[in-house]
C-alpha cells in the first residue's frame, strides 16, 4: 500500500472476498442444519407418532435460524464500501487514528464434543480515528494487517497526506 488509492482498492478488494465468505459460511450452515434435521426428523417419523403444531414450528425455527445471522452480516456487508470511502477521505483529511486493534473472526464455528472446528477465517480492524472517535470495522487479509497498519500510521503522522504534524522535536 503505497498510497491512498492502493489502501481503498485494496480494502475493496478484500470486501468482496469476505462477501463471498459470508455467503459460502450462510449456505454451509443451512446445509448442515438440513442434514441434521433429517437425522432427527427420520428418527421422529419412524416412530409414526403424532407431531404437535409446536413441534412443528420449533422445527422450521430451527432450520431458519441458521441464516439469521448470516443476513445481518450481509446487510453490515452491503453498508461497507461507502465506509470505506469514508475511512479513506477521512485519512486524506489527515484525521488521526486514534486506536488500531486486528483480530480474527470466523464465520462459522462448530462445536463438537471435543473440539471446535472454525471455518471461514477472516481478519478485521477496528479503527477509532479522528476527533469524533469515530469507529470503522474493516476487513483485511492476513497478508496485509503489517502493511496496513504501517500505512495508517504513516498516514495519521502526515506523511501520505503531504502535512507535516505539528508536534515534534523540531518544533519544541
Amino acid at each position: 500500500m503505497r498510497s491512498l488509492q492502493d489502501l481503498q482498492a485494496t480494502l475493496t478488494a478484500i470486501h468482496e472476498k469476505d462477501k463471498k465468505q459470508i455467503i459460502q459460511a450462510l449456505i454451509t450452515a443451512e446445509i448442515l442444519a438440513t442434514l441434521f434435521m433429517a437425522v432427527v426428523l427420520t428418527s421422529i417419523l419412524k416412530t409414526k407418532a403424532e407431531l404437535p403444531l409446536l413441534l412443528i414450528l420449533m422445527f422450521g425455527a430451527m432450520m431458519i435460524g441458521p441464516v439469521i445471522p448470516y443476513l445481518i452480516m450481509w446487510m453490515q456487508a452491503k453498508k461497507r464500501p461507502s465506509k470505506i470511502e469514508e475511512f479513506v477521505a477521512r485519512l486524506r483529511k489527515g484525521e488521526a487514528v486514534s486506536n488500531l486493534e486486528t483480530y480474527t473472526d470466523y464465520k462459522l464455528i462448530l462445536p463438537l464434543r471435543v473440539i471446535r472446528i472454525r471455518l471461514f477465517p477472516m481478519e478485521y480492524a477496528q479503527i477509532v480515528i479522528g476527533t469524533g472517535r469515530q469507529s470503522y470495522k474493516l476487513p483485511l487479509s492476513e497478508e496485509n494487517v503489517q502493511p496496513f497498519r504501517a500505512f495508517v500510521s504513516a498516514a495519521g503522522a502526515g506523511a501520505v497526506t503531504g502535512n507535516t504534524p505539528s508536534a515534534n522535536w523540531s518544533a519544541n
